[in-house]
């Protein structure tokens, strides 16, 4: 891994884009690198995309200098029994096609919150979620890639605390953590700086993005750029910066899902890489 933080940007952020047109517009905007939206409606179908176009896709990125950060798709459920074995083959098919593209990882969510899963224990939730996860680190680590357990809402892994037992439970030296610093806050576990010391032994990748925080319960909130919401982002980075983290820090442009509240990504996302590289200094 590179000795300098790196900038990526999510697909998420330009819908009704294909994955060339991305490349192209995040080379255009400054990105070192991309964050690919892994699902049937996103830049890759995983469940679809052959090898072939998975080595024509590395190769347009390279004849522009762009990398792949990392893969993100949706699948979540470890628990279900009758999901548990999609889920995991799925995710290890993700895998390959991050091996194919030379991404160093994949994202995976923390499992799925046990109220969802009527009839199951939280215990049952939490081993399960592990193992499903450790088995898909095992195939994903012959390939060389890491997985990156995203801090989400509705996983079991919403706060640094929990994140990090994850981790450790499925005690894989390739499994780390996605940082997502606004679903962080609004868990309210950790915050600001104290929140980066938590997650730095475990950091892989972060995850930017703002918001107008209307209401925590039930929550209701508006996607803002970067200094424009609620989230408390200058001590976040300011912190970031003093860990040494050397990873990528992913603009997760959320335009694909609240595409009123946000301009287009040629204006909010270079707003958004500029905002977080002044501070970070």
């Amino acid at each position: 891994m590179s000795s300098k933080i790196k900038f990526a940007g999510h697909t998420m952020g330009a819908p009704g884009r294909d994955i060339y047109e991305v490349i192209e517009l995040f080379k255009n905007i400054g990105y070192d690198g991309i964050e690919v939206r892994v699902a049937a409606d996103g830049q890759i179908n995983s469940e679809t995309l052959s090898d072939a176009e998975a080595r024509n896709i590395l190769a347009a990125a390279k004849k522009k200098d762009m990398e792949f950060a990392c893969l993100t798709s949706y699948y979540a459920d470890f628990a279900d029994p009758e999901k548990r074995e999609t889920t995991i083959a799925n995710l290890k098919r993700v895998a390959e096609i991050a091996a194919l593209l030379e991404c160093p990882l994949i994202r995976s969510y923390g499992g799925v919150e046990p109220f969802s899963k009527v009839g199951i224990w939280f215990s049952d939730v939490w081993s399960r979620s592990v193992a499903g996860i450790r088995e898909v680190a095992e195939y994903a680590g012959s390939l060389g890639v890491g997985i990156a357990v995203e801090t989400h809402i509705g996983s079991l892994t919403m706060s640094v605390r929990d994140t990090a037992r994850v981790i450790q439970d499925v005690g894989m030296s390739n499994v780390g953590m996605l940082f997502d610093y606004a679903w962080v806050e609004l868990a309210g576990v950790e915050t600001g700086a104290a929140a980066v010391r938590a997650a730095s032994p475990y950091l892989k990748h972060v995850h930017i993005k703002d918001w107008t925080l209307e209401n925590r319960t039930p929550l209701k909130k508006k996607s803002a750029l970067m200094g424009e919401g609620t989230v408390n982002w200058i001590p976040v980075l300011q912190e970031l910066k003093k860990t040494g983290f050397s990873g990528y820090i992913c603009d997760e442009y959320e335009k694909f899902w609240y595409p009123e509240d946000l301009p287009e990504p040629e204006i909010g996302m270079k707003h958004n890489l500029e905002f977080v590289k002044k501070h970070l200094g």
